[in-house]
């Protein structure tokens, strides 16, 4: 079944990819359907993630893909399994009105149904209280990390949750420039950005990750086929 998506998520682990979305059909609790397109027994891979252009899928666009059939596996209930085949087709993608009407409807009313100890689901919108961002840069493995520290409420993480966002981690590595470590309190975060989203997953050992950053309005970066 054609299915429109806005793409509020994508994951990129080394060369695993993930991607997830609402639809248009209601929801009564998140008030849009999340989705997480997968392919049936095999990951994502980088070209799924794509257009027939070359471009790559981002955030914010509505795009549609011909779902094949749901396959919850709990907590992840969101998945659906895809006909990668039939390719991905761009819509429109969020302007900067729709960006400030569309993220603060849908901030999720019940977190802890993904956060709390028993999760029943794995995906979810919030908007932090306050968050901090840590880039760091490992010189001899040329490894780079970026974290957020959201304060949600009562939730908290010193540590940090890792971002596997690729857009966000494009606009840390800039921000980090010759840097090793950085980091950006709730503050000057939002002078720099203003209102912040983040889309929260579980992953396959469901441990916490952040697959999307949006900001109101979006931040700029500059995007090419590569940056996935």
């Amino acid at each position: 079944m054609l299915t429109d998506v806005l793409v509020l998520g994508i994951g990129r682990v080394r060369n695993n990819y993930s991607v997830a979305g609402m639809t248009t059909e209601p929801d009564p609790i998140t008030g849009r359907r999340w989705v997480r397109p997968i392919k049936l027994g095999l990951p994502l891979t980088r070209d799924d993630l794509h257009y027939q252009d070359g471009a790559p899928i981002r955030l914010g666009d509505v795009v549609q893909v011909d779902v094949v059939e749901p396959q919850p596996q709990p907590p992840h209930i969101e998945n659906v399994v895809v006909n990668w085949d039939a390719g991905v087709l761009f819509i429109r993608d969020l302007t900067e009105a729709r960006r400030a009407a569309f993220f603060p409807k849908h901030v999720d009313p019940e977190p802890l149904a993904v956060l709390g100890r028993q999760p029943r689901r794995s995906l979810c919108l919030l908007k932090p209280d306050s968050v901090e961002a840590v880039f760091s840069y490992d010189v001899e493995t040329e490894r780079f990390e970026a974290r957020l520290m959201p304060r949600i409420g009562g939730l908290y993480s010193e540590d940090g949750i890792p971002v596997f966002d690729p857009f966000w981690l494009q606009w840390g590595r800039d921000y980090l420039g010759d840097k090793e470590f950085d980091q950006i309190d709730s503050d000057d975060l939002r002078r720099m950005l203003g209102e912040m989203y983040l889309t929260l997953a579980l992953n396959a050992r469901s441990r916490v990750q952040i697959i999307g950053v949006h900001t109101v309005p979006n931040y700029a970066l500059n995007v090419d086929e590569t940056t996935l």
